[in-house]
C-alpha cells in the first residue's frame, strides 16, 4: 500500500465495515458482550454450524474486535476490550435512529410484550426494587448471569423456567430480563408464564444497558472470564 495513495486509509477502514457487514457477526458481538464463550457454545447459541461460526469469529479477529485463546481442546473468544462493547451498543442504538424497519420491529416486539403481560421501564423497576416488591428473573444462560447481572436478580435460565416455576413468589411482581431490546429469551419466558396464567413484566433493557446508564450491576463471586483483560 502506497503512503501517498489518498485512497489507502479508506481502504483500511473498509476492512472494519466488511467485518460488520454480516448479521451473524453482529449477533456474535451481541453475544460476546454478555460474556466470553468457547466456539462450540457460540455455535449452539447461534444454531449455526461450528465451521460457519468459527469463520465469522476469525473475520472479527482480523479487525481486532475480538480476541481468542486456547483452553484445552477448545478455543474461547471474547471482546478485545471494553471499547468494543461501547462501540457495539452505540452502533445498535444509532441503527434505530436511521432504520425505520428496526423502529417498526421494536414497536411490534413491544406490542407483543404488552399483550402477554406488560413491559416495565428502568425507573419503575428501580422503584419496585427499593420497595422490595419485585422478583427479578434473569433468563439468560447461567454463564452470562455469572459474568454480570442486575442486583438481586435470580438466575432461572429459560431452559429451566418451567421446572422452577414454584420459586416465583405469589406476593411480588415478576419481572424478566435477558440480553436487551431485541433478545427473544425474555419474550419466550413471558409467553411460557402467560400460558400458565402467571403475569410477568418484561424489561427491554439488558445488563449492559443498565450498566451504561450508571446503575449498579454485579458479577457472581469467583467468576473468572475465559479471556483476561490485557494489562499494560
Amino acid at each position: 500500500m502506497k503512503l501517498d495513495d489518498p485512497q489507502a486509509p479508506f481502504e483500511l477502514m473498509a476492512n472494519l465495515g466488511h467485518a460488520l457487514a454480516s448479521p451473524q457477526r453482529l449477533r456474535l458481538l451481541h453475544l460476546l458482550c454478555q460474556c466470553d464463550r468457547i466456539v462450540e457454545d457460540l455455535a449452539e447459541a447461534m444454531n449455526q454450524p461450528l465451521a460457519n461460526v468459527s469463520h465469522h469469529l476469525q473475520q472479527l479477529h482480523k479487525v481486532h474486535l475480538v480476541e481468542n485463546r486456547r483452553i484445552g481442546r477448545h478455543i474461547a473468544y471474547g471482546l478485545a476490550d471494553e471499547s468494543v462493547k461501547e462501540f457495539w451498543m452505540r452502533y445498535r442504538d444509532y441503527s434505530v435512529t436511521r432504520l425505520v424497519e428496526l423502529q417498526q420491529l421494536f414497536a411490534s416486539l413491544t406490542a407483543q410484550r404488552t399483550q402477554r403481560g406488560g413491559t416495565i421501564s428502568r425507573e419503575a423497576l428501580c422503584d419496585l426494587i427499593q420497595r422490595d416488591a419485585v422478583v427479578l428473573i434473569d433468563v439468560r444462560p447461567r454463564e452470562e448471569y455469572d459474568a454480570d447481572h442486575l442486583p438481586g436478580a435470580i438466575s432461572i435460565p429459560l431452559t429451566e423456567l418451567l421446572q422452577r416455576m414454584s420459586e416465583l413468589p405469589s406476593d411480588k411482581i415478576v419481572v424478566l430480563y435477558c440480553r436487551g431490546p431485541y433478545c427473544l429469551l425474555g419474550d419466550k419466558a413471558q409467553e411460557q408464564l402467560a400460558a400458565r396464567a402467571i403475569r410477568a413484566l418484561r424489561l427491554s433493557e439488558g445488563v449492559k444497558d443498565w450498566a451504561a446508564a450508571g446503575l449498579p450491576h454485579m458479577a457472581s463471586p469467583n467468576h473468572e472470564p475465559l479471556l483476561h483483560p490485557k494489562t499494560s
